[in-house]
């Protein structure tokens, strides 16, 4: 009786080691398979790393590609449209005419007129018909004094107030750009070159500043579309007719 115990103590504690020698096995083969299947993963996800930023270089480089290659159009066009500007005042100059009287006339009028200021404010005077003549009169020391100070801060008020205009409405004009401003742009002066002296027959103007007038009604149009489109819920579809 005690020889068949200790045979099955025997037996137990055989299957008990078997057990436990073969659980340490089942985990360090489940350890081996997971390092395995995390070695495997990370492989894979390193792969499609490679793979994403392979992609990435490519799409960068046929992007710049693209681009380069849109510049190039645009140079040449630029270049085409100059020449073909160029020609066109070369056959047409009362454009050419209009602009120079446009940049000198104003630059002569200043002068001359600064030339009239210069003497004023050296001795302010004021004119008065006397027997039916026109005879200038001396303010005395102190009212001449005091309309020198105030006719000079005038003038240094006008000509800020004149050029902050000018460059807030050049800010947003440059704001306002697109490619809807460039057809009007380049149609306005192509029209202004081509049928300038016809035009000047007509009207006694001068072609530049027709041309300044056009783009300034073109800003109160797109201001006046800005809101119409804006109040219908429709910016979307300004915004695609303005970049066509």
């Amino acid at each position: 009786m005690k020889g068949r115990l200790s045979d099955t103590e025997k037996l137990v504690n055989m299957s008990s080691v078997e057990a436990v020698t073969n659980a340490q096995a089942a985990k360090l083969a489940a350890e081996a398979k997971a390092r395995q299947d995390v070695a495997n993963c990370k492989e894979e996800a390193s792969n499609k790393v490679s793979e994403a930023i392979t992609a990435k270089t490519d799409a960068i480089r046929l992007a710049n590609t693209k681009i380069k290659a849109a510049k190039k159009r645009e140079q040449i066009a630029w270049g085409s449209l100059i020449v073909t500007l160029f020609c066109c005042l070369m056959a047409y100059p009362a454009f050419i005419e209009d602009a120079w009287e446009f940049i000198s006339a104003p630059i002569l009028w200043a002068l001359n007129n600064l030339s009239i200021y210069a003497k004023w404010m050296a001795t302010p005077y004021y004119s008065k018909y006397v027997d039916g003549s026109e005879k200038l009169f001396a303010y005395s020391a102190g009212v001449a004094w005091l309309l020198r100070v105030l006719s000079f801060a005038l003038l240094i008020a006008s000509i800020a107030g004149i050029s902050f205009g000018i460059y807030k409405l050049w800010l947003y004009y440059r704001k306002r750009w697109c490619n809807l401003s460039l057809r009007v742009l380049l149609i306005s002066l192509a029209v202004m070159i081509v049928f300038g002296s016809s035009i000047k027959s007509l009207i006694s103007i001068n072609l530049v500043l027709i041309l300044v007038i056009i783009q300034i009604v073109y800003l109160g149009v797109l201001i006046y579309l800005d809101g119409y489109y804006e109040d219908r819920n429709k910016a979307s579809s300004w915004i695609q007719i303005q970049n066509m």
